[in-house]
């Protein structure tokens, strides 16, 4: 990740909270800015030319780089499983995550929550960072979605696959001890094969389990994040049509203006009540207030 201190810090406090033994932050830079979130259950890794040095150089592709990390951080894992995750990614659902992975039948070593994307809908605040209360998932009748996309969302459809604005691909819990070919950023493989698999073709256990992608944390950080893109500070090397689509978009608005950019940003982020309600009904969206904590009677923090 490449985030500042408050971003990181609500990450960490989060799994923290979820029971993470240990959360294990890989910071695509130098993170002197960093130094004081690490503790006993945090450990914040510079990404910087040192480390890469190590590694045998710095790859110019993010997924290239992600790859490399993750590969670092499996190596370093003591625990069982381990989650694979952006900093802007936070697993949440019916059940504790513990409770889940132990229900994973002992024949999956990579299994993958659906991605649920926060957008801001009717009650939220829009200037209010990590202020959405609302999600949608992808659609999984394709048909559906190409014969109703343009009335739900309008011209702006064609910059969403499958309702989504960012990926649809959700992320992965692996299993350690496990021999790995290839360790990706939604899937792993053995020996050419794929074997991660959704959590909710598994059964009821993994229905209600989902990765909330916060791909727009707030207006500021979207901004920026796609300034960096577009000046190619950020290089991908496989974005999706919609993705690229998007980035044409956005870079034609952001060179008229913040009112433009702002104005695209509401048309890919924002929910009206129309939305909500269709989408709702349909199954492809449902509200849920992820960073809420329960609080005991004298003030403790409870885990979720």
């Amino acid at each position: 990740m490449r985030e500042e201190p408050e971003v990181v810090a609500r990450f960490a406090t989060y799994y923290h909270d979820l029971g993470a033994r240990m959360v294990l932050i890989y910071h695509d830079g130098p993170a002197d800015h960093l130094r004081d979130l690490n503790d006993a259950r945090t450990t914040i890794i510079a990404c910087d030319d040192a480390f890469w040095e190590r590694l045998g150089g710095r790859p110019p592709g993010l997924e290239e780089r992600q790859a490399a990390v993750f590969a670092s951080g499996m190596a370093r894992c003591e625990t069982e499983w381990v989650l694979l995750c952006d900093g802007d990614e936070f697993v949440f659902g019916d059940r504790p995550v513990e409770q889940f992975l132990e229900w994973i039948p002992e024949t999956v070593d990579s299994v993958r929550l659906r991605t649920a994307e926060a957008v801001w809908g009717p009650g939220d605040e829009v200037d209010t960072p990590f202020g959405c209360t609302w999600f949608r998932v992808p659609w999984t009748n394709v048909r559906l979605w190409k014969l109703l996309r343009r009335v739900v969302y309008g011209k702006q459809c064609r910059f969403l696959r499958r309702g989504l604005v960012a990926h649809v691909s959700g992320k992965q819990f692996l299993r350690t001890g496990r021999r790995y070919t290839n360790i990706g950023n939604h899937y792993s493989e053995r020996d050419g094969v794929q074997i991660t698999v959704w959590a909710h073709d598994l059964g009821r256990g993994g229905a209600g389990m989902f990765l909330g992608h916060f791909d727009a944390i707030g207006f500021q950080r979207w901004r920026q994040k796609w300034a960096q893109r577009i000046s190619r500070e950020t290089q991908t090397s496989r974005m999706a049509n919609t993705r690229a689509a998007q980035m044409d978009v956005i870079a034609a608005a952001m060179a008229k203006g913040d009112a433009a950019t702002r104005r695209v940003f509401m048309d890919l982020y924002a929910l009206n009540r129309w939305q909500a309600r269709i989408l709702s009904t349909l199954g492809y969206a449902f509200q849920r207030d992820i960073f809420r904590r329960a609080r005991t009677e004298d003030g403790e923090r409870r885990r979720p």
